[in-house]
This record gives structure tokens, sequence and C-alpha cells, in this order.
């Protein structure tokens, strides 16, 4: 949605514009959701953590934080393309911004350890604790 708002992929706002212009059509495109129902929605790493954004993801429905080991997380995001949050920062830089993301991440409805499995069995997780 944030692509289709402004045009331009998430790393060009990123090399253009900056952090603090990607996080403002974030925002926007947030508050756009609440129009919408019965989505799955699958945000950054970053949208949560601004005051408020995560009480607004609640109130359109289940959140689920897909936690696991830091080494694999970040071994799966690097894989992922373009993540301009981790350019230019060691691993190192990126778990200490990941520690401090994890007030907020904690404040989902589900938790799911996605440590050593596939997307697959994530998926299957996920389902079977919506369920329960």
């Amino acid at each position: 949605m944030i692509v289709a708002r402004d045009g331009r992929s998430i790393p060009e706002i990123f090399r253009q514009d900056g952090e603090e212009k990607f996080r403002q059509v974030e925002a926007e495109v947030l508050e756009a959701l609440r129009m919408k129902t019965g989505n799955v929605i699958a945000t950054g790493g970053g949208l949560p953590c601004r005051e408020g954004r995560m009480e607004t993801l609640k109130s359109l429905g289940t959140v689920v934080w897909l936690d696991g080991d830091f080494r694999e997380l970040h071994e799966r995001a690097s894989r992922a393309g373009d993540r301009p949050m981790l350019q230019g920062r060691s691993p190192a830089e990126v778990e200490v911004l990941y520690r401090q993301r994890t007030a907020f991440y904690r404040q989902a409805h589900l938790t799911i350890d996605t440590t050593g499995l596939g997307v697959d069995e994530v998926v299957n997780r996920v389902l079977r604790a919506l369920r329960a």
C-alpha cells in the first residue's frame, strides 16, 4: 500500500526522502487500513514502534508477532532483499534496534516462535493459535 500510495519503492523513499518521510507515509497508510476488513496486514518491523500504532493495529484485528532467534531473523531479513533499516548496520547494531522494538512487539495479541520453522509450519502455528 505504501508503494502504491507514494509511487516509489520503499528503498527509494528511504534513499530520496529519509526514514521520517517513510514513517509519515506509513502512518497515512495505517489510517487508511481502518476502512478495510478481513485482510492480513504484513507490516515492516518499525510500524508498530511509534506511539499509538500498536493500539491502532490491534483495533484492526488480531496482531501476531513472529518472534524467533535473532540470528535467524536477521538472516531471513537479509535474504529478503533491499531492507533500508539493515543498510549500513552491522548485525550487532541491528540486534540493538530489534531489542529496542521488542517492547512494542510484546503488545501483540499472539507471539509465535518461528525459530527453525519453515513458512508452512509458521502458517500452521498461527492458524492453530487463532482457532484456540
